[in-house]
């Protein structure tokens, strides 16, 4: 905290501190804030009564007929539908692949539901999922490597991988289970998708694996409300004043420069009544010394706005010399933002009660 050429000794006391920071750091940020960026959202198209109303929801039931098809390369893709194990109905899809085989480039199959009409998808895109059901044909999978997509008859594509948090359980076993792919996780964009007059939905199988799958269908779908992984405390208003930064330690523990070295030593003692006060005494004549910094965030970390509050707030602590007087200590309160930009003062005898330093306790404000 020294940047005069002095050695110096010099305690001060937790008092209630009526603004920001004590020491050479503190928690300010100013952001630019867009009132308004001239792009207007897409309206929201009404939800539909019915999905039925909009698009005919079954892709996959029982269908024995060229709505459905597998790559030709046994090499990569090996299908057919099944009538020895079925989720429901007669028939599902029985499939493996090995897109690291020689020559795979790509490997699936593809639906052409509905007898191959273009459906327009764009009034269900925020409501509506592909759903499915799913096991392994043999032990488990930790994944499922497909990746959904949609082709129009313009070539345009949309995709969507289906991860781990479609699945209803961790990982695709010999039990059936379904899986849930939304329609707005579909990246529709980047390959110019047309939803108003989509083709067919096709299975792109990466890695390898062997599956059942059956009863595909778009349904209704919300996203469920995600579970926090950490459930934060909330926060004190960092600008309800006063906030007591330090009192017998530094508040929330977020207090930093308690150093003892060969240029300076910062701790904190106990005195008597007041408990325990911050005790600050340094040395940087040696070339070899800096200056001694300590500080403190009064919102753990988190910038602190504090425009609303800089004209009627005050930093308000108490202090004392070891010994003599003084009008003037080497010491710099001040503010830190997060660009490292500085805003302090020099301790002086003005901003205390009796006009000057001693070795009473003074309240400096």
């Amino acid at each position: 905290m020294a940047d005069l050429p002095t050695a110096r000794s010099i305690l001060a006391s937790g008092a209630m501190l009526a603004a920001l920071a004590l020491g050479a750091t503190g928690c300010v940020q100013f952001q630019p804030v867009s009132l308004y960026d001239a792009v207007e959202a897409a309206p929201v198209p009404e939800r539909p009564r019915k999905l039925s109303l909009a698009v005919e929801p079954t892709i996959y039931s029982d269908q024995n007929d060229d709505t459905i098809w597998f790559q030709d390369d046994t090499n990569c893709t090996q299908g057919a539908l099944t009538e020895d194990v079925v989720y429901d109905g007669r028939r599902a899809v029985q499939v493996s692949w090995d897109r690291g085989a020689e020559g795979c480039e790509w490997a699936g199959l593809g639906f052409g539901w509905d007898n191959w009409v273009g459906k327009d998808l764009s009034e269900v895109l925020p409501y509506a999922a592909v759903q499915m059901h799913v096991r392994t044909q043999e032990g488990k999978m930790y994944g499922l490597p497909i990746v959904m997509t949609l082709e129009d008859y313009a070539g345009g594509m949309g995709f969507a991988y289906t991860g781990n948090r479609y699945f209803e359980r961790p990982f695709i076993d010999e039990e059936w289970q379904t899986v849930t792919v939304p329609l707005a996780a579909f990246e529709l964009t980047e390959e110019n998708l047309d939803p108003t007059n989509v083709k067919q939905i096709m299975f792109e199988l990466q890695q390898s694996g062997s599956i059942y799958i059956d009863d595909i269908s778009l349904i209704f779908y919300e996203e469920p409300e995600q579970e926090p992984w950490i459930i934060l405390p909330e926060r004190p208003d960092p600008t309800a004043l006063p906030i007591q930064l330090f009192g017998d330690a530094f508040i929330n523990d977020d207090g930093w420069g308690l150093v003892t070295d060969e240029c300076q030593s910062i701790q904190t003692v106990a005195s008597g009544a007041r408990g325990q006060v911050l005790s600050l005494q340094w040395d940087v004549r040696d070339n070899g010394c800096y200056e001694g910094v300590m500080g403190v965030s009064w919102d753990q970390w988190y910038p602190v706005d504090v425009t609303s509050i800089a004209p009627e707030a005050a930093i308000q602590f108490d202090v004392r010399l070891p010994s003599g007087t003084a009008t003037r200590v080497p010491v710099r309160i001040g503010l830190e933002d997060y660009n490292r930009q500085l805003s302090q003062i020099i301790l002086d005898a003005r901003y205390a009660d009796a006009g000057q330093f001693s070795t009473e306790w003074q309240t400096v404000t």
